[in-house]
């Protein structure tokens, strides 16, 4: 519906309040009366060396500038300001709920290798989810009128709670009308939205996370039972393969006596022909020896002992040759024998090592399936993370529902003009804190709320608008206030050590002088 006052009660927020030890205070109409005088004499130009004249209070109005406070849930509202036409746009992206549901599907009925296929597609799927490139829809929503300074909205907070009723003259600055309840519905929406949308994506990681699981008992099993077949298998093949070594074994020596056999009588009878050789030779030797001594002639001697020595040469080399080949023949068995039986072997090792493969592809397979769902879920996250900055954006600018409750909010601003030989100049005071001072100063410090000052600033050219002229002229409190009552509301300021009385009686000599120039 659109914004009318007489939809609701006006709450009038308080212009001074007073902080205490325990809590705030809020002040009444003397009071602020006395702060306003006070601090817009404070910023009268006062005539000096280099003015020949200073300035003079021409109107002192006491104005409220409306906001309004809408519900959108049973704790928290919005501020909306009819007299500001900005407004806050909130984008965001909803998943594409029917292609991520899709994903599942298939996923679930995925087995083995094909699970990791798609656990591909919905990393894909997640990845353009989370960087706005596919699979979502885009939402835009424009929040018109809503007050997105977060400091003016933590300074009002502290005033909210501090309502009251003025008895002085005040004027209201206009307004036009605006749709709050549009707004807030729009804040309902998009808090929806984001909630179902990180409620949805959590349960895709969890439905995921459940896949994963059931996927890894499945693979695990399929698995155990390929290697428990493979052990026996391995178990079999090694019965098999020890029995067939021990007859290769067998094999080996049979062989290796048959090529003893062969060789072994003639290498002997060849070493027995080298030994009767040797023996004949020496037997030569000793009787050249002798027949040298009695002077014979011993050459045919020496011709026997040349042919023996040739003799013992073939022989020592028919040896040497005889147990060359034998020591080959045997090499050559040995190296055979060798190579069968690590054929036999090799049976087992393949069968280990397929074992071990299939451990490596399981392993591999399961370790996939956790990066892919790690990366899934880190960009299901980076997901969530966008949809919570834009609740936080939301939180930022709202506010927990006062005990006055939502509708119309009144916020005071004191209205001063100044006039100097005919130029003029106008200032704007926002609510202020009276707060405790310091050791050596006064008791109390005023602070006027930077978050509302700045925020209310420009309330200035509403106020000075020409329609606001009659209203101004007629409820000038420099004019409806008596001197008498500005004097009592000062020494109540003064009392509470803001200021001290010397000061009161110079104010209101100077209030007195521009009353009557005003009137």
């Amino acid at each position: 519906m659109n914004f009318d006052v007489s939809s609701f009660k006006k709450n009038y927020l308080s212009f001074l309040i007073r902080k205490t030890s325990e809590s705030y205070k809020k002040l009444g109409d003397d009071e602020v009366v006395g702060f306003i005088m006070y601090w817009s004499e404070k910023e009268r130009k006062k005539p000096g060396i280099l003015r020949r004249k200073g300035e003079s209070i021409e109107k002192v109005v006491l104005a409220f500038y409306p906001v309004l406070l809408e519900a959108y849930s049973s704790g928290s509202a919005i501020l909306i300001d009819p007299l500001r036409r900005g407004k806050l746009t909130l984008t965001y992206d909803v998943p594409d709920e029917k292609a991520v549901d899709s994903a599942l599907v298939e996923l679930a009925s995925s087995s083995g290798k094909s699970f990791l296929d798609i656990l591909v597609k919905i990393d894909k799927l997640s990845e353009d989810i989370a960087g706005s490139r596919g699979h979502v829809i885009r939402r835009s929503v424009e929040l018109e009128n809503v007050v997105s300074d977060s400091s003016f909205i933590n300074d009002l907070k502290l005033f909210l709670n501090h309502t009251t009723d003025y008895g002085l003259p005040f004027v209201e600055i206009p307004w036009i009308s605006v749709d709050c309840t549009k707004v807030a519905e729009n804040v309902k929406l998009v808090l929806n939205e984001i909630s179902n949308s990180i409620s949805y994506v959590s349960n895709v990681s969890g439905k995921i996370n459940d896949l994963l699981s059931n996927w890894k008992k499945s693979v695990q099993k399929e698995y155990e039972v390929k290697i428990t077949e493979l052990d026996q298998k391995i178990k079999e093949t090694r019965e098999i393969v020890m029995k067939n070594i021990e007859e290769l074994r067998k094999k080996k020596d049979e062989e290796l006596a048959l090529i003893r056999g062969r060789y072994q009588p003639h290498i002997e009878a060849v070493e027995k022909r080298i030994a009767e050789t040797q023996e004949n030779m020496k037997k030569l030797e000793e009787e050249i020896e002798r027949a040298k001594s009695y002077g014979r002639d011993v050459s045919d001697l020496k011709k026997k002992l040349s042919e023996l020595k040739k003799t013992l040469e073939n022989l020592e080399k028919e040896l040497s040759d005889e147990r060359a080949n034998y020591e080959n023949e045997v090499k050559r068995a040995e190296k055979k024998f060798e190579e069968l039986t690590e054929a036999e072997n090799n049976k087992v090792k393949s069968l280990l090592q397929e074992k071990e493969a299939l451990r490596n592809e399981l392993e591999s397979l399961t370790r996939e399936a956790d990066r892919r769902s790690d990366k899934i879920r880190s960009n299901l996250q980076e997901y969530r993370e966008k949809l919570i900055k834009v609740e936080k954006e939301i939180e930022k600018i709202s506010l927990s529902i006062p005990s006055s409750g939502v509708g119309l909010y009144m916020i005071p601003v004191a209205y001063t003009s100044y006039v100097s030989d005919g130029s003029r100049r106008s200032v704007i005071i926002t609510p202020v804190v009276l707060e405790p001072g310091g050791w050596l100063g006064p008791k109390l410090s005023p602070v006027i709320v930077e978050g509302l000052r700045n925020y209310l600033s420009w309330s200035r050219e509403l106020i000075e608008k020409t329609e606001m002229k009659s209203e101004l002229e007629a409820k000038n409190l420099l004019v409806n206030i008596t001197l008498e009552r500005i004097e009592l509301a000062l020494t109540r300021l003064a009392e509470m050590d803001l200021f001290s009385r010397d000061e009161v009686k110079e104010i209101v000599n100077s209030i007195g002088e521009q009353k009557k120039i005003t009137s």
